[in-house]
Formats: C-alpha cells, sequence, structure tokens
C-alpha cells in the first residue's frame, strides 16, 4: 500500500460517491480499502471476486456476474480489467453496464512516465495534476496483466473506441492523484 495506491482507493471511493445512489458493486477486492471506504460513508457495497478464498460477498466471474439486471446503482471496477485478454474487455463492459442502473467506473493501469504535482491551500481540498507521456515498451502477458494501456497496441484512443462500442458514453476521464500508472473512467449506458 504506497501512497499512491492510498490515494488511488481515495479517489476511486470518491468518483463512486460522488454518482449518487446507495448501492455499490465492488469487483475484485484488492487490498480492501475502497470499500471500506465507501461503507464508512454510508454506501451498501456488495464485493465480488473470482477467488472466493478471499471472502467476497459474491464469488464469481467479470464475464458472468451473478447479479440481476440493474441490480446496483454504481459499478466499480479498478485494476481488473487488464488481468483479462483484450478481447474480453468489450464483453466485461457490457456485463458490468447490464448490473449497473446507474454509472460503472473503471480504472486500468497506464504506464507513463512524467511528473505528479499538488498544491494544498486552506480551506479547499488539495488539487493535483500530473503530465505524462506513456512509453511504449512492447506487451507480453506478465502471470498477470495481458494488457495495459500505453503500451504498443493499447493507446488511450483504442481503448475509449472499446468503451463506445460496448455501449458506454464516457462521463469523466481521471488520474489519480500522485499516481502516473492508472487511468480511469466514470462511464453510463450510452
Amino acid at each position: 500500500m504506497t501512497l499512491p495506491r492510498v490515494m488511488s482507493c481515495w479517489q476511486q471511493a470518491k468518483y463512486v460517491a460522488q454518482c449518487g445512489g446507495k448501492s455499490v458493486l465492488e469487483v475484485g477486492l484488492g487490498a480492501g480499502l475502497t470499500g471500506w471506504l465507501l461503507e464508512k460513508w454510508g454506501l451498501d457495497v456488495v464485493s465480488l471476486d473470482l477467488d472466493a478464498a478471499l471472502s467476497p460477498s459474491l464469488a464469481g466471474d467479470i464475464i458472468r456476474l451473478p447479479i440481476a439486471d440493474h441490480a446496483v446503482d454504481t459499478v466499480l471496477a479498478a485494476e481488473i480489467l487488464e488481468h483479462l485478454p483484450f478481447e474480453e474487455f468489450q464483453p466485461a463492459l457490457r456485463e458490468l453496464a447490464r448490473v449497473a442502473r446507474g454509472h460503472v467506473i473503471i480504472t486500468i493501469p497506464y504506464r507513463t512516465i512524467g511528473l505528479a504535482i499538488g498544491l494544498n491551500l486552506p480551506f479547499i481540498e488539495p488539487l493535483f495534476t500530473s503530465f505524462g507521456l506513456p512509453y511504449r515498451t512492447m506487451n507480453r502477458f506478465d502471470g498477470q496483466h495481458y494488457w495495459e494501456m500505453g503500451r504498443k497496441g493499447f493507446s488511450r484512443r483504442r481503448v475509449r473506441k472499446h468503451i463506445r462500442a460496448a455501449g458506454l458514453h464516457i462521463v469523466r476521464e481521471f488520474r489519480p492523484p500522485l499516481s502516473l500508472f492508472a487511468y480511469g473512467f466514470v462511464l453510463r449506458p450510452a
């Protein structure tokens, strides 16, 4: 749990809370910090993970979610989709959209080099920005990630195109504070 990872969890929770609604499906447990924050903020969180040994609320596959249509207000899938072959990206997005009444929020690893800075002023929330360029290394399956945005063949443009082809509208794009290694999308059915 590095500082950028903790800030990324906080920002994911912040965007989920800003989407409105009360119920959230968190796909992939990770360290549990995002779900914990959402529960502390009064949201009803259902967790789903492929690995039942992690004790999620539900065990299941992102391609075939064991949840009814439009069952939750918001779905969060942070740092999950890169664990699937890219051919399964659109079907997974459609499945996430199927169970959401409102928004789908995803984050994806984005390999860049650059600079992240913050501005802290009294009486306002700290402001962060980052400037980065993707480093276009060859994409190879590393035993965990099939693909990552920014690697050769996986540009932001291509990811956006596949999001739209899955029937989703991009409401907002974001980068977690102080992190050059993740990129997020707030989505709604088109």
